[in-house]
């Protein structure tokens, strides 16, 4: 008579619940759910285009400042350092925490809250503790700056109800 015992006779049949969400909606993806991937990479190109600003506007590359109106320019000249922290912090958190989202790590959550932090500081600092909000408002760019704010604070949702919903450990 055959008994099975040992290591070998053992088969783990369960499944997880990340695998019978995607049997429920008809997709077989091991990666996660296909939003996931939508929302990271689209969320790490929005905040990519942040980075990009950031850095063009602390090295203060001509080729980019000549086409910011000049009152608009001195006034990205004249942040201090505690809003230039705070872009900082919102501009590549959005990207580090897009790229933990992709990685499906819940770290992803703080890091994006981070981001978005740091966006509401240094907007809303930067419009009605620095004058921003005469300057942009005089260029016409005023309505932009809530973007980055939104973006993140989406970002950040997201991360949140993912985790909540098991799929990033």
């Amino acid at each position: 008579m055959f008994s099975a015992s040992g290591p070998a006779a053992k088969v783990n049949v369960t499944t997880t619940e990340e695998e019978n969400m995607s049997d429920a909606q008809g997709t077989k993806t091991p990666s996660g759910p296909w939003h996931l991937w939508l929302i990271g990479i689209i969320g790490g190109l929005s905040s990519s285009i942040g980075v990009i600003s950031f850095m063009f506007t602390q090295m203060n590359v001509e080729a980019v400042m000549s086409r910011f109106p000049p009152q608009q320019r001195e006034y990205f000249q004249s942040f201090p350092l505690w809003a230039v922290a705070f872009w900082a912090v919102g501009v590549f958190g959005g990207v580090i925490g897009c790229v933990l989202l992709l990685l499906k790590k819940r770290l992803a959550f703080p890091v994006l809250l981070a981001s978005v932090i740091g966006a509401i500081v240094s907007t809303l600092g930067g419009l009605f503790l620095l004058g921003g909000m005469a300057v942009m408002r005089e260029t016409g760019a005023l309505g932009l700056t809530v973007f980055p704010i939104i973006v993140a604070a989406f970002l950040a949702y997201y991360a949140r109800a993912m985790s909540k919903n098991g799929v990033l450990s």
